[in-house]
């Protein structure tokens, strides 16, 4: 029997971005509205001053959001900008779904210029990341930190002593201290997805199934609201099929080999914002057994890289 899943699919989306400088002028729509060098420049003038593009001072001590969660490589830089700011700028975006990616972007972009323009530091509140320098390319690439997915502490900060499956096979069910989870999908109308108990020696091969199904969770989706549906739920198979393409999508590489290599994952609702990710129905074995037995392809086992430079620098491991 055919299983499927149904979530919810909200009207509108809202996304929220921070710009924390030391100085800062009063009139910051100026500074977003000078992107002469991005490709967004013109539908920043054309939406500021909407619901899809809302750019406000903020008193730094009156915030309800709490910045010391906003991670970054550059911890000392996140603790001067965002945790010591004297000024905070927020530019809020408010949508519908099918005005996405074009209206995060532009929100974006706008952050960055306030940002560059202020020599301070701007914040995905969605993802709770700190936005990466250079200018918003005009095509969209979810490898461009929309997913706010990122690895933990390398082997649990180094408490875990689960050996490695290539020298003990023990080790391919030797742990489960990880549990991966995107965080940016909603924006876009979508649930959430999670990969959990997972052995830390296939944590990046769990991050490469995520940023899979999500790539093509979402190519489906944009493509059902392009027929205009009047529900605002929506109803999919349990059972996805992903392809190698679908990873490349996800990096923005374009396809060299027209015969993509296909697998199945499998969902499961958690909770209505919320899907699971793991091996397909009847697989034989664990999460770490699927991930580490040979049923996959190679790119999503091995060890991920960025394989194309990007505006928006993505470390994936």
């Amino acid at each position: 029997m055919r299983s499927t899943i149904t979530f919810p699919v909200p009207a509108t989306t809202t996304s929220r971005f921070i710009v924390a400088a030391d100085d800062m002028p009063q009139d910051v729509h100026s500074l977003a509205c000078g992107t002469s060098a991005s490709a967004y420049e013109a539908h920043v003038n054309g939406r500021l001053g909407t619901p899809q593009l809302k750019i406000e001072r903020a008193d730094p001590g009156q915030l309800r959001w709490d910045l010391s969660q906003i991670t970054t490589s550059r911890r000392s830089h996140r603790e001067a900008a965002l945790g010591e700011a004297d000024h905070i700028a927020v530019v809020t975006t408010v949508g519908p779904a099918t005005d996405q990616p074009r209206g995060v972007q532009v929100a974006r972009a706008a952050a960055t210029a306030i940002a560059t323009a202020t020599d301070g530091i701007a914040a995905d509140l969605v993802t709770g990341q700190v936005v990466a320098g250079g200018d918003e390319r005009p095509r969209f690439v979810l490898a461009d930190d929309w997913l706010g997915d990122v690895l933990p502490p390398f082997r649990a900060n180094g408490r875990c002593t689960t050996p490695d499956p290539e020298h003990d096979l023990e080790g391919v069910n030797g742990c489960a201290c990880v549990r991966l989870m995107t965080r940016g999908l909603r924006r876009f109308g979508l649930p959430e997805l999670q990969i959990s108990d997972i052995a830390c020696p296939h944590d990046s091969a769990a991050l490469n199934i995520l940023r899979t199904t999500a790539r093509r969770l979402l190519t489906d989706h944009w493509s059902w609201l392009a027929t205009g549906p009047a529900d605002r739920s929506r109803t999919i198979d349990a059972d996805l099929t992903l392809t190698t393409g679908d990873y490349d999508e996800f990096w923005g590489v374009p396809r060299g080999d027209p015969s993509d290599t296909t697998f199945q994952v499998r969902l499961r609702p958690l909770t209505p914002r919320l899907i699971s990710v793991g091996p397909p129905d009847g697989f034989l074995g664990t999460v770490n057994d699927w991930l580490w037995g040979g049923t996959l392809p190679t790119c999503i086992t091995t060890t991920s890289a960025q394989p194309v430079e990007t505006p928006h620098q993505h470390a994936a491991a």
